[in-house]
């Protein structure tokens, strides 16, 4: 997700943000993901700037969704869909180029992030035994269930964290022959990454 803000206009309330698979096609190209089919601008219905949003991707096998305040954006698929393990960066920066970044901003540009999680599925048969023995019963006070979703319409989970509630961040299932780092490279189809970040723009230009 690549937030221009001097693509933003407020007087007609025109907020894009960019969603980009990165790909050898867009390497080929300069690493302009625009020129290839992996990219989308996705138009905001609300004001980045204004307030604290949530900004989620779900990577599944295959398929890439983006979402905003639990809205999805864009579907992405086919064979830039990553399918080896990758790292996370949050980057803000204003480097003064005329071309990309607008030239110096004529204010101080900053970017607040409220928080980040991150939660990755397993396909190892001893994790799906040990959710589904916690799970038994989604009402009681031991149980991990469901991951909470931030919805358009109730962004009550938005603060929510599973190290807040009681019991529910026991019995991590790791195996002993493997540290969770290894545990998380595993075979790309196996598993569904799922990231939301929550962060406010004040980007002026």
């Amino acid at each position: 997700m690549e937030f221009l803000s001097k693509d933003f206009n407020a007087a007609n309330r025109s907020y894009p943000v960019n969603l980009v698979l990165q790909s050898r096609d867009a390497a080929l190209a300069g690493y302009d993901a625009s020129k290839t089919g992996n990219f989308v601008k996705a138009y905001l219905p609300f004001d980045p700037t204004a307030d604290f949003h949530e900004y989620r991707i779900d990577y599944l096998p295959g398929r890439v969704f983006f979402y905003a305040d639990g809205a999805v954006l864009a579907e992405m698929d086919g064979p830039a869909v990553p399918s080896s393990p990758g790292h996370l960066i949050l980057q803000h920066w204003s480097n003064g180029n005329r071309y990309w970044s607008g030239g110096p901003p004529t204010q101080d540009a900053a970017l607040a992030v409220r928080y980040v999680k991150a939660y990755f599925n397993s396909s190892l048969t001893q994790r799906h035994r040990d959710w589904e023995a916690r799970c038994r019963d989604p009402t009681a006070p031991k149980a991990v269930c469901r991951i909470p979703d931030v919805t358009p319409d109730d962004s009550s989970a938005a603060g929510w964290f599973f190290m807040d509630q009681k019991n529910m961040t026991n019995n991590q299932t790791v195996s002993e022959e493997q540290s969770l780092c290894s545990t998380l490279k595993g075979p790309w189809w196996s598993s569904v990454a799922w990231l939301s970040i929550v962060g406010a723009w004040a980007l002026m230009l």
